[in-house]
């Protein structure tokens, strides 16, 4: 569907939805509370808080703004911002991730392991049931794990996470037993992939199949309407197993020109939306809307080339380019203030977020005094420096079809001429250039690039399943060995260092997460330290809400990227 007037969006919602969407009014009932993080043998659910004294709010319906259309649904892989979200909401897995994307039970009630690590049983809740009222249970979630595993790997790293499963069986009637190959922490958030019905796929090609024609989820709303290119209609599913939700329905509105969305936002037909960053100050003026603003799960970075004759291959250059750069201030301008400037890999606001922000300035005294030691001098009345007679010169590669990523290319290049290195930026195109410099034989010395952590579409960040793991960027197992090595474009830069590998495989091997953040928080002090890479900055999304809808915990969590993990909560004020 193209660029839409308000007129269209009118018509949809009063016409097309009218039958869909009742009158707004207030609604009752409560879901049970989650429970805590996993420990290294159990992680349980609290016991469901005491009924209210007084009724709760019960009703209305949550209008939510379509950027585009999804035509087709694939649960385990969402290839853009609504089918996350829809998939969120149809769906449930073993686990889930709350709001700072810890993996916390949720089909299940309670899961353990043994001392080893290589055994995961899940104990699952009793009662849990599809939305068609046929009864979930472990069969569904064995058939399940079987049909994903059986799918060839493709983009998403969820599928090959669960190669790390040589078994999964089912001995009781409400236990699941998954045997690993070996200790395996990333596989928690794994398993919030949407357990699938058995009764209704047994006979179909899930590898195929656009879920639409199936829509049979165990999450809080279920399908009610869908118009293919005009909104997707979704109920509440009574016998959700965190309790009914609140609202009656979410309709998810298609309106892709952003300018019309706000506008609706600015007379109650939409009620969330998220918006492109140019609309942020728009979307802040508008009576009755409140703005936040969540990060991306990916980030953008300087990569360094430590392969032995590279300029770079010398900690201490890495360094004194750190440190004549003011990295919030070239974030800032390069981005337009989107960016939030980062110290590691760690997705913002998230639980393995453990590094300070970067701090402001620049510190041009001591990244001399790093050149000087390193022999880099610079000869009297000279601007670039020279050891052996040879100058210290450099390219940056960056993909010249962005020009955010120019800007701050540029930029780099500035505060490097201003301790004496020469760099020369060079703007190239993606697919002939720059992707054949994470291939042997390396042919680069800086290159600012991006990693998405999506499981699908390498446009669209993922995080439904989102884990903190870097191993594959920087363990030196993952050194490419050979050309046509599949792990080239990972471990690019040519990063070895016992310290991390050491911290990296722990982290990965420690189911309690207090265990694995002091892991993770060594592994990132290392990386910080050693600079393989510059981390630059990861983009926040502006995403606006009315002053109408909050939740029984409070306000809604705007900044935090599943800010809709505890939709069944949200209700509507008059």
């Amino acid at each position: 569907m193209g660029a839409m007037s308000l007129l269209p969006i009118r018509r949809l919602f009063w016409a097309s939805l009218l039958a869909a969407l009742a009158t707004l009014a207030l609604l009752a009932g409560c879901a049970a509370a989650d429970g805590p993080a996993p420990t290294e043998a159990t992680a349980t659910l609290e016991p469901p808080p005491p009924p209210s004294p007084t009724a709760l709010p019960r009703g209305g319906n949550l209008t939510v703004r379509l950027a585009a259309d999804v035509p087709e649904l694939r649960p385990w892989q969402p290839r853009s911002r609504g089918e996350e979200q829809i998939i969120g909401l149809l769906y449930s897995g073993l686990m889930r991730l709350d709001d700072r994307l810890r993996p916390v039970p949720d089909l299940a009630e309670r899961w353990e392991t043994t001392p080893d690590g290589r055994t995961l049983t899940f104990t699952l809740r009793s009662g849990l049931t599809w939305h068609d009222g046929a009864p979930l249970d472990t069969g569904d979630v064995l058939f399940t794990l079987e049909r994903l595993r059986s799918l060839p790997l493709t983009s998403t790293a969820l599928l090959a996470d669960l190669r790390y499963i040589s078994a999964a069986t089912a001995p009781t009637s409400t236990t699941v037993v998954l045997t690993l190959t070996s200790r395996f922490a990333p596989l928690l958030p794994t398993l919030a992939v949407p357990i699938l019905p058995a009764h209704a796929l047994a006979d179909r090609d899930i590898a195929t199949l656009n879920f639409w024609d199936v829509p049979i989820g165990s999450g809080p709303f279920r399908l009610a309407e869908r118009d293919p290119g005009q909104a997707v209609v979704l109920e509440r599913f009574a016998d959700f197993h965190r309790g009914a939700p609140l609202l009656d329905r979410v309709a998810l509105v298609m309106a892709p020109d952003p300018a019309v969305a706000r506008t609706a936002l600015a007379d109650g037909q939409l009620l969330l939306a998220e918006l492109p960053w140019s609309e942020r100050a728009a979307a802040a003026a508008t009576p009755g809307v409140v703005l936040g603003a969540y990060p991306e799960n990916g980030y953008y970075f300087l990569g360094f080339n430590l392969r032995e004759g590279r300029p770079f291959a010398d900690q201490r250059l890495r360094r004194a380019l750190a440190l004549a750069i003011d990295l919030p201030r070239l974030v800032e301008a390069a981005t337009d203030g989107q960016g939030i400037a980062i110290s590691a890999s760690a997705l913002p606001g998230s639980w393995a977020d453990l590094t300070p922000a970067p701090a402001a300035g620049a510190d041009l005294a001591a990244a001399r005094a790093l050149l000087d030691e390193a022999g880099w001098t610079l000869p009297e009345g000279a601007t670039i420096r020279q050891r052996d007679g040879s100058p210290l010169s450099a390219t940056l590669y960056v993909r010249g079809d962005d020009a955010r990523r120019v800007a701050a290319a540029r930029r780099i290049a500035e505060a490097a001429a201003a301790v004496g290195m020469q760099i020369e930026v060079q703007p190239a195109d993606f697919a002939t250039v720059i992707l054949s410099r994470y291939a042997p034989p390396f042919d680069f010395d800086l290159l600012l690039g991006s990693w998405s952590n999506g499981a699908g579409d390498p446009d669209f960040a993922d995080v439904m399943f989102y884990d903190p793991d870097d191993f594959a960027l920087f363990h030196s197992s993952q050194l490419n060995q050979g050309e046509t090595d599949e792990r080239s474009t990972r471990n690019f830069v040519g990063f070895s260092d016992p310290a991390y590998d050491n911290q990296a495989q722990a982290a990965r091997q420690l189911y309690n997460l207090d265990e694995r953040s002091a892991a993770i928080t060594q592994a990132q002090a290392r990386v910080a330290d050693a600079l393989p890479y510059l981390f630059l900055w990861a983009d926040r999304l502006p995403v606006a809400l009315s002053n109408r809808v909050t939740t029984l915990d409070g306000p809604v969590e705007l900044d935090a990227p599943l800010y809709l993990w505890n939709i069944e909560r949200w209700y509507l004020t008059p």
